[in-house]
């Protein structure tokens, strides 16, 4: 009987190979060290959920540098961030990854000299990875590529699934024609194709491919699961020819389509962006500020805003309003507040503003966003009619007597940089000179190898300067150079729309830039007395633990924030 039984099973499985094909496995998001704590709290999910193995979609660690050592330093970094992981694990190249030629071999010797576009099978099932910047070319799929890609597909046409990753989503992209690689895959058994790139949510179906794009712990503006933008990762589960998809994130479990295509678009209306409301470091311990709500929709809605503080001996008058905003219509809400004594720069009040939201599939939840308090370091800087030996060095009185800033900051909790980066700065009837001065132990390890039509100086070791002149908060002008002397500089024109002069200079523990910036390409004359610019100052050292610092903390990573530069006031 027990033979009888044993051919019965082997006749069963050759008549259907897919009978023991059950697996399962997770797909992450972009992390690139942007939420560390939240990345590494899905690390230690998945490893719970045992799955069989483990994809991720690309932008593993931040990169854009040009130096190869600093980039194998993030493949530790990120190593050490998946050590839970017990299953295989196969990346994606991202932007991140392998932004410049010269960290290509740090991705390459993290992962395979075969893993810049590579296919591999489980089971039955095959995977295909692609490279959207293969050879430096971003977004887009290189004709090489293309040309495996097909030799691969029909070498592995009797699969029973086959899944592909890209990390940029191209199928979503207006600039590249991803028809002619969709035409390609609709030919085949492909089930699914997982990209990220965009840090948010999205679904949807194309000729019975599923197209998938998410974001485990990549910056957003906004945070709502049910419209797509929050931290989550994929969970697939393979049963023969059924594949069930799993949204896991917030603590919950979301069905594949529970974010409709078009409820993004739709939420823009109802969400607003975190605001900043400017307090001056010489306020008077009572005064009054105000904040704009705005209503973008064609609804009316009833907001709620409210206080939230760690330190109570702040006292705001009135400590919330209920408001019913018509549409389109705006309304200015007024506080009367005291200081504290003491204040902590580094964790100020901020107002919570939140709404009701219904999403097009019917689920309440709400919108809110912050105007967060901020109090924006303040310099003078002197009108003096002085001459230069314009050569990068620093060292000249002139430049100890106009110091501004002595120091720079690591995080939002105000820790200071280790080598210190000291600013000085003065005007004449014509231009605004500045002078920076960084702290170096190794200079002969400067990394300094930006190049091209737009190089990436903020790649290397560098000196940043922003000036927001009129101080709206939003335009500004971008100023960097690396110790070789190349520039990268945009303004609200784009790139390279202005003309200054920099020199820089490198010395025997130090290296050092001189700026000559004239008013007229900033847009601007020669300022009166008590005039105000918002303006910053960030500088990259590749050597160090901390290779970003400022003077006004902004965020990590670009968008740059206008709205957390200091102030200069002219005397």
């Amino acid at each position: 009987m027990k033979f009888y039984l044993f051919c019965i099973y082997i006749f069963i499985l050759i008549a259907n190979p897919l009978i023991g094909q059950k697996y399962k496995f997770i797909v992450w998001g972009d992390s690139q060290f942007q939420n560390p704590e939240t990345f590494e709290r899905i690390v230690h999910e998945t490893e719970l959920l045992k799955p069989d193995f483990v994809l991720h979609v690309g932008d593993m660690i931040h990169g854009y540098t040009y130096n190869v050592n600093a980039a194998r330093k993030q493949w530790v970094k990120f190593r050490k961030q998946i050590e839970p992981l017990t299953v295989p694990f196969y990346p994606t190249p991202g932007n991140h990854d392998i932004t410049t030629k010269e960290i290509q071999p740090a991705y390459l010797e993290t992962w395979g000299e075969d893993k810049l576009y590579y296919s591999f099978d489980y089971l039955s099932n095959h995977f295909i990875v692609l490279n959207a910047f293969h050879n430096q070319n971003f977004d887009s799929v290189s004709m090489e590529q293309f040309s495996w890609l097909k030799k691969d597909l029909e070498k592995n046409k009797s699969s029973h699934n086959i899944f592909v990753t890209i990390h940029s989503p191209l199928h979503l992209n207006r600039g590249f024609d991803w028809s002619y690689v969709h035409n390609l895959l609709k030919q085949y058994p492909v089930r699914a194709v997982f990209t990220g790139h965009y840090h948010y949510y999205d679904y949807r179906k194309i000729d019975e491919i599923e197209y998938f794009c998410l974001n485990s712990s990549g910056n957003m503006k906004l945070y709502n699961s049910y419209i797509g933008y929050f931290h989550h990762f994929l969970q697939v589960s393979v049963d023969g020819n059924n594949i069930d998809y799993a949204v896991l994130g917030d603590g919950k479990i979301f069905s594949k389509d529970f974010v409709s295509v078009t409820e993004r678009e739709r939420a823009q209306k109802f969400f607003n962006e975190n605001s900043t409301i400017i307090l001056s470091s010489a306020s008077p311990r009572k005064t009054e500020l105000s904040c704009i709500l705005e209503n973008h929709s064609n609804e009316v809605i009833n907001y709620s805003a409210s206080w939230e503080t760690e330190d109570y001996s702040w006292r705001f008058e009135p400590w919330g309003y209920n408001i019913i905003l018509p549409p389109n219509e705006k309304k200015e809400l007024r506080f009367k507040y005291e200081l504290p004594k003491e204040i902590d720069k580094s964790n100020l009040p901020k107002l919570k503003i939140e709404s009701p939201y219904t999403t097009s599939t019917g689920i309440l939840t709400s919108a809110k966003h912050y105007a967060k308090m901020f109090i924006p370091p303040t310099r003078t800087v002197k009108n003096v009619n002085a001459k230069i030996t314009f050569d990068g060095n620093v060292e000249e009185k002139i430049w100890e007597e106009s110091l501004i800033i002595d120091n720079l900051f690591v995080n939002k909790k105000m820790k200071h940089e280790i080598d210190k980066t000291r600013v000085s700065m003065f005007y004449d009837d014509e231009n605004i000179y500045v002078g920076v001065f960084g702290s170096e132990p190794k200079p002969e390890n400067l990394s300094a190898f930006a190049y091209g039509d737009i190089p990436l100086v903020f790649g290397d070791d560098d000196f940043e300067l922003y000036f927001d002149t009129n101080r709206d908060m939003k335009t500004f002008f971008r100023l960097m150079v690396n110790p070789k002397g190349t520039v990268l500089s945009s303004s609200p024109k784009g790139r390279f729309t202005f003309n200054f002069d920099v020199k820089t200079f490198i010395g025997k523990d130090f290296w050092s830039a001189e700026f000559i910036i004239p008013f007229k390409e900033l847009e601007t004359s020669k300022p009166n007395i008590g005039d105000a610019w918002g303006f910053n100052v960030r500088r990259h050292r590749q050597q160090a633990e901390d290779i970003q610092s400022d003077w006004s903390k902004m965020a990590n990573h670009p968008p740059y924030e206008p709205e957390y530069f200091g102030i200069i006031i002219f005397e």
